[in-house]
């Protein structure tokens, strides 16, 4: 799970482009839904889990359908 630990420190320091290729390396399939159950044991706020998991998924999506 360290993996979707850096991941996610990548969308909070800023590093998007970051997180993406980390994404895209992780296995794109495999990855939401690993990161949404990763979220919901590592936060108890359900508005935390699902503003970083709706900024992952939109900055995701910029980043690559540019």
């Amino acid at each position: 799970m360290d993996d979707l630990s850096d991941i996610f420190d990548s969308l909070l320091n800023g590093n998007r482009r970051q997180m993406a290729d980390q994404i895209d390396e992780y296995g794109l399939y495999d990855f939401w839904a690993d990161m949404a159950q990763w979220l919901e044991e590592v936060y108890t706020s359900g508005a935390l889990t699902m503003k970083a998991y709706t900024d992952m998924v939109v900055s995701y999506h910029r980043i690559r359908n540019r």
